[in-house]
């Protein structure tokens, strides 16, 4: 009678087989647990088909060397494990058969697959898996050296593209590359972000190039150099908005040439012809704007660079320019500008051609500015006589105050005399006039005749002596020309006297004294003033 198989061999029989070493420990090498399947051995199995997931994700997650140090443990451990538990049941089994009875007496087991097929199941995984790691790993090598290169160049939107090659398959296959791989997306981002500042915002470019610079991650040789360059295409952009009369843009131009020559000492040929574009494009349109550039390159410290040769350019510019500039506010009416650059030229270039005809200038403006003067001078006031009459001012432009009159005269103050007197005497404008008479109040003068008036109506008595005067008009006379006060005269001014009624605002029987003012009439007005304004200087100097 056959003995029966004992339930514990059944038992390990069912979870596991016979196994050649090798195949088990290729089969692991998988890490997919192949070599655990030869085995029989579905729990570790799937047990390290959940820790390779595990350090999959690590690897495209973490992406450090110490990850890929883990992983290259394990994947040791499963294989010596696999050919640890293959040589183990190998043993146990020839063991367990020298103990059994005489054969015939036991059932045998199904037949387990050769050593030969099973490594070649077990090589039909592994294999594949290790060359598709090996691909990807030399996969995103290569995407690394072939953005590198990109880069090397200076063309980081091409790296950029390249290194939007790397899938998740590369991370995890070269988790430790594809961080590399990022700082050098980073550095290039910084690189490409520059460039797309050049065209709104080059100060902000150059300061993102000088991030760039400091990245660790940086290849391009070429950073420092273009920072030049971003920095002399700010420097001229700032040198056209000076073209318009902008001093400061200039200054900032200069500043920003003088940084490029301390921190890149090539360029100073390159700098030398962002000069000479500002300088070819001289004169300007506005003569002063021209003005205002060239005056400010000739006052620029002189310092002994390819920047100087603008003082030279500037000086041959600078006489024409304040001549037409000073030209210019002259027709705007804005004298005291125009004749500032006049005199400019005169001080600075005394031997010009052009001085003749900066002092033309000189000599207009100051008309103009004496004649706006003394209209401003002359403006009636609300109470007295106009400010002239206190602070008078020449202007050289008038008529000279000689010979016999009448001399054209400015009269201010006694508007009722004024209008009295014949237009051919007053001038419409003070540019026209030779003389200004200031008249200030009238006041009692020489007494020429009293009379005597009685009281109406008939119930008031007593009788009032009243005293006739002349006009008496404190005169003060003032050459336009020069400013000068002339004379400084009372004048006296006839009329009629006596009238045969005369008003009295009140009245008492103890006044019985009053003293009047003359009427004159238009004639007598104006022989007064006649002997002001016909006369010749020295007869009025003389009269006074």
């Amino acid at each position: 009678m056959n003995n029966p198989v004992p339930a514990q061999q059944e038992t390990r029989g069912v979870e596991e087989r016979a196994c050649d070493p090798l195949a088990a420990a290729l089969g692991n090498a998988s890490l997919l647990g192949i070599g655990y399947l030869l085995l029989g051995r579905r729990r570790l199995a799937k047990f390290s088909v959940f820790v390779t997931i595990a350090l999959a994700v690590l690897l495209a997650t973490v992406r450090q060397v110490g990850v890929e140090r883990v992983v290259l443990l394990w994947w040791v451990f499963v294989i010596g494990h696999g050919w640890y538990l293959a040589r183990s049941h190998s043993r146990r089994t020839k063991s367990e058969a020298a103990g059994q009875a005489s054969p015939g007496t036991a059932s045998q087991p199904a037949p387990a697959p050769t050593a030969g097929a099973q490594r070649v199941m077990a090589a039909l995984v592994t294999i594949p898996v290790l060359v598709a790691v090996g691909l990807h790993r030399s996969g995103a090598e290569d995407i690394r050296r072939r953005a590198a290169e990109a880069h090397r160049n200076g063309d980081c939107e091409r790296a950029l593209s390249i290194l939007d090659e790397l899938s998740i398959r590369h991370r995890v296959a070269n988790g430790p590359l594809t961080v590399r791989t990022d700082a050098d997306a980073e550095a290039c981002r910084l690189l490409v972000q520059a460039k797309r500042q050049e065209r709104s915002d080059r100060l902000q470019a150059v300061r993102t190039l000088q991030r760039y610079a400091a990245h660790p991650a940086a290849l391009w040789k070429g950073a420092s150099d273009h920072r030049a360059t971003v920095l002399l295409a700010q420097a001229a952009a700032e040198f056209d908005t000076a073209l318009t009369g902008d001093v400061k843009a200039l200054q900032t131009g200069y500043e920003r040439l003088d940084g490029v020559l301390k921190e890149f000492p090539g360029r100073e040929q390159d700098a030398g012809k962002v000069v000479d574009r500002l300088l070819d494009r001289l004169p300007v349109k506005n003569a002063c704007d021209t003005r205002a550039i060239a005056d400010w390159l000739r006052a620029r410290s002189k310092r002994e660079d390819v920047l100087d040769r603008a003082r030279s350019g500037a000086a041959k510019l600078a006489p024409a320019a304040l001549v037409e500039c000073g030209h210019a506010l002259a027709a705007d009416k804005r004298w005291k500008e125009a004749r500032k650059a006049y005199r400019a030229l005169v001080a600075d270039y005394p031997d010009h051609k052009l001085v003749a005809t900066a002092e033309r200038g000189i000599r207009k403006a100051t008309l103009a500015i004496q004649l706006a003067n003394v209209k401003k001078l002359i403006k009636p006031r609300k109470s007295g006589l106009p400010a002239y009459c206190s602070k008078p001012a020449r202007y050289e432009g008038a008529p000279r105050y000689r010979g016999s009159g009448p001399h054209r005269t400015l009269f201010l103050g006694q508007n009722e005399h004024r209008a009295a007197l014949p237009r051919s005497w007053l001038a419409k404008d003070p540019a026209d006039a030779a003389l200004v008479i200031c008249a200030g109040e009238s006041r009692l003068g020489t007494k020429v005749q009293t009379c005597s008036y009685k009281a109406r109506p008939s119930h008031l008595t007593g009788t009032i002596k009243v005293s006739f005067h002349k006009e008496k008009v404190p005169v003060r006379i003032y050459e336009l020309r020069t400013g000068a006060l002339v004379a400084k005269i009372n004048l006296q001014i006839s009329g009629k006297s006596c009238p045969w009624l005369l008003y009295f605002d009140h009245y008492s029987d103890y006044e019985t004294e009053d003293s009047r003012l003359v009427n004159p009439s238009n004639g007598d007005i104006r022989a007064a003033y006649a002997t002001v304004i016909n006369r010749s200087p020295t007869a009025l100097i003389r009269g006074s």
